[in-house]
């Protein structure tokens, strides 16, 4: 009996090994049922189980081979990973450190309790396991692409370089080294280090471009975007072309085409025009409230509006959004099943609203699932993409040479292109402090080094003036832009405070509270900016070069007010100096914010923009 068993369980593995899971699963299941005392057989058939996708009957084997054998540490971690698999983080921490109490050098025990601690944002603690796995094996190439991952995100650019470069050393993957060519600061730490890490990044792109590189699945394989160099007030379109022809290249997968669209006659069919908006954000965040009005108001029976979401959250938001349209998807975060549902629905036009926020929209919109395909300023950057045929922006944003940094066809709405809900309609904000108070309420990433001379004006025009800032995502973020402002901004030194971050209507009132808000150079805010002036405070703006440095001074336009839109740096300081010591222009400015607010909250006209140009793309593409 042992010698059919034994003969059994060596042919499900052979065949486990040569890729037939499903053999596997017959040979060792005839296995088990011979005797099913043998925690071997059983652990590796929850591990076949595992790879056949069938988690609760994986967790059941394996569950049976350690109470069979608890000192084993094989089958501790295998049942750690399907614990993680089925997203019971707390258990698979739990057996993680089961099995590293079992075996402390046990590397990849350490790499995944990492990344368990990476989801639950405790990064610091994932650090510390990716680096005590490469203490284990410094050959583990894993865990240094992982180590590099933690420390970019940190803000660490030299640690994530060098990490980088040890698992390149190690493994020469493609994709770990188009992490490696997207590398870049999150805090800019001067123009210098700005122009050096763009060299550096181009030149790796043009390796990349060189070689033979080849991808499977470039979400698991890369999973980030080129999202940090939009932050540099440069021209990022032959950055953006170059990657989408790497990408190309690499994995020509990336481009399917919906079996609908070369049969696709506009119009000729009858009915409403299928039009589908997709995005990972469409809850309580900035894309889902700049899209919400759109996606409730565009006429029916003209259209038939898809919304398709990779978003597992359900706040109020997401509910508006999911009843505001006539057919909602919620999509698995899998790019094949992504575009078989989005094929399925024979759209007219697909609108990605935020392209390179997240690598999944990304990565989808190098498919043709539709035959007009549109983008967005949810991101404002062209996204270098062929398959995206235009960006939908609007003339008071867009400077008169704009359409040489995009990629797609610009069109240039006659009003703003968006709106969102007013966040303080119905809200008591309270009273504005006494003090002097200047607020900076943008991403850390946005503070330019073009912004810190005129921050160093401003503050030392007005010595009783305090700037708050509110503080980043990690902790690391605040204290590289703190440690540069110490140096370029000296007038500021104990009044430019970090302020913890803070909930929805205390944010609001934050804002109502200042003299004024400062925006940020070269990549300014919009639907910050937005909230500012709901909240009746002045926002004073230097438009830059590019649509994302545009969009406040685009606003102030719609609103019909241009008193707080400076033309230089010095322009801008005087500007805060007026609002912090002249009562009658700083009334006189709320005064006129109050009466042109409605002019950006009111979303008749971008609906009716939007629905005129959707037409004029089908008969122009017909």
């Amino acid at each position: 009996m042992t010698d059919i068993q034994d003969a059994l369980h060596r042919a499900g593995i052979a065949l486990f090994q040569d890729g037939d899971v499903t053999g596997a699963l017959e040979k060792l299941a005839a296995a088990l049922a011979l005797a099913e005392t043998r925690a071997d057989i059983a652990a590796d058939l929850g591990v076949v189980q595992h790879a056949a996708g069938n988690l609760n009957e994986a967790e059941a084997y394996l569950t049976q081979a350690c109470a069979s054998d608890p000192g084993n540490v094989d089958y501790v971690f295998n049942l750690a990973r399907v614990l993680s698999a089925q997203g019971r983080a707390a258990e698979a921490e739990k057996a993680y450190r089961q099995a590293i109490a079992l075996d402390p050098s046990h590397p990849a025990a350490h790499n995944n309790l990492g990344n368990l601690m990476k989801d639950a944002r405790r990064h610091g603690e994932a650090a510390d396991c990716y680096a005590t796995a490469i203490a284990a094996d410094e050959t583990f190439a894993p865990a240094h692409r992982n180590l590099a991952d933690a420390r970019e995100a940190a803000g660490d650019f030299g640690g994530a370089e060098a990490a980088y470069a040890a698992a390149i050393h190690l493994r020469r993957d493609a994709g770990t080294r188009i992490r490696d060519a997207l590398l870049l600061p999150v805090i800019m730490g001067s123009a210098d280090q700005i122009a050096a890490s763009r060299a550096r990044m181009e030149a790796r792109l043009d390796e990349l471009l060189d070689d033979d590189i080849h991808l499977t699945g470039p979400l698991a394989e890369v999973g980030a975007t080129n999202f940090l160099a939009a932050y540099h007030g440069q021209d990022d379109r032959a950055i953006q072309e170059k990657i989408a022809l790497i990408y190309k290249k690499a994995c020509p997968q990336l481009l399917y085409r919906a079996p609908h669209v070369d049969q696709w006659m506009a119009g000729l069919e009858g009915g409403p025009m299928r039009i589908g908006f997709v995005s990972a954000f469409f809850h309580e965040h900035s894309i889902g409230r700049l899209n919400v009005h759109l996606i409730e108001r565009l006429p029916r029976p003209e259209f038939e509006v898809h919304v398709f979401s990779f978003s597992k959250i359900t706040d109020p938001m997401a509910a508006r959004i999911g009843a505001g349209a006539d057919h909602f998807h919620r999509l698995a975060t899998d790019l094949d099943a992504a575009r078989n549902a989005i094929a399925a629905a024979e759209l007219d036009c697909l609108y990605f609203t935020d392209i390179g926020m997240e690598p999944l929209s990304y990565f989808l919109a190098f498919s043709r699932l539709a035959p007009i395909q549109c983008a967005t300023w949810g991101h404002p950057v062209t996204t270098g993409i062929p398959a995206m045929d235009y960006f939908i922006s609007s003339r008071r944003i867009e400077p008169a040479d704009a359409e040489a940094g995009y990629s797609e066809t610009l069109v240039r709405l006659d009003d703003f292109s968006h709106t969102i809900p007013n966040p303080c309609k119905g809200m008591d904000l309270g009273g504005r402090s006494n003090d002097q108070v200047l607020v900076c309420p943008q991403s850390l990433f946005k503070f330019h080094p073009d912004f810190d001379p005129i921050l160093e004006r401003i503050m030392a025009e007005n010595p009783s003036a305090r700037l708050d800032i509110i503080a980043g995502n990690r902790d690391n973020w605040t204290q590289l832009l703190r440690a540069r402002l110490d140096q370029t901004v000296p007038a500021g030194e104990g009044r430019i405070r970090f302020v913890p971050r803070m909930g929805r209507e205390d944010y609001l009132r934050f804002l109502s509270s200042a003299d004024a808000v400062l925006d940020t150079p070269q990549f300014c805010g919009g639907v910050t900016s937005m909230e500012a002036l709901a909240a009746g405070t002045p926002v004073v703006t230097l438009p830059g070069a590019h649509t994302r440095g545009r969009l406040t001074s685009g606003i102030y336009r719609q609103m019909g007010y241009r008193e707080c839109i400076a033309e230089n740096g010095d322009a801008y300081a005087a500007l805060v100096t007026r609002l912090l010591n002249e009562p009658d222009f700083a009334q006189d400015a709320r005064r006129q914010i109050r009466e042109g607010a409605e002019r950006i909250f009111s979303p008749g006209q971008s609906v009716r923009q939007h629905a005129k140009f959707f037409a004029r793309a089908m008969f122009e593409h017909s």
